[in-house]
C-alpha cells in the first residue's frame, strides 16, 4: 500500500480485482490542478438532478445532510478530504444512498470535478441501488 503521507497527497478513487487474483486492491489518483477545476464538467446540470433526492432520503439522512453540508461550507480542507473520504467509503461499503447524497453536495461545490463526475454516472447505471453481487470493479481483459 501507499505511505501515510504519500496517501495524505493522493485521492482513493475506486477498489479493482485483476484477472486471476482473489483480492481487490485500491487505486488512487494523484490530484492536479484540473481536478479542481471551477469549470462545470459539461453534463454537470444533469448530474445535480441524478444525485437529488426526494423528501422521505431528506427526513432519513437529515442529519447525515447536515453535517455533510457544514464540511462543504468549510474552508478547512481536511473537512472537504472527510468528506471525500466518506463518499468514496459509502460506495466502497455499497450505500449508494449515502454515497449519492454525498456526491449530490459534491459536485454542487466542485463542478469540475470529473472524479466523481464519472463515479456518479456508474452509480447512477445501477440507479443508485448496489447490486447484491458486487465487490468491485472487475479488470478480465
Amino acid at each position: 500500500g501507499l505511505s501515510g503521507h504519500v496517501q495524505s497527497t493522493c485521492r482513493r478513487v475506486d477498489r479493482v480485482m485483476f484477472k486471476g487474483s482473489t483480492d481487490p486492491i485500491q487505486i488512487y489518483h494523484v490530484p492536479g490542478a484540473s481536478d479542481w477545476s471551477n469549470n462545470p464538467v459539461s453534463n454537470h446540470s444533469e448530474l445535480v438532478a441524478m444525485t437529488s433526492w426526494d423528501e422521505d432520503t431528506e427526513n432519513d439522512y437529515r442529519g447525515l445532510i447536515r453535517d455533510a453540508q457544514s464540511k462543504i461550507d468549510s474552508d478547512n480542507e481536511i473537512s472537504h478530504r472527510d468528506l471525500y473520504d466518506g463518499l468514496m467509503n459509502a460506495y466502497l461499503d455499497k450505500d449508494w444512498t449515502m454515497c449519492k447524497i454525498y456526491s449530490h453536495l459534491w459536485i454542487k461545490k466542485w463542478q469540475g470535478d470529473r472524479i466523481v463526475a464519472a463515479l456518479i454516472e456508474e452509480l447512477s447505471r445501477h440507479n443508485f441501488i448496489c447490486p447484491d453481487d458486487w465487490q468491485c470493479h472487475k479488470l478480465t481483459e
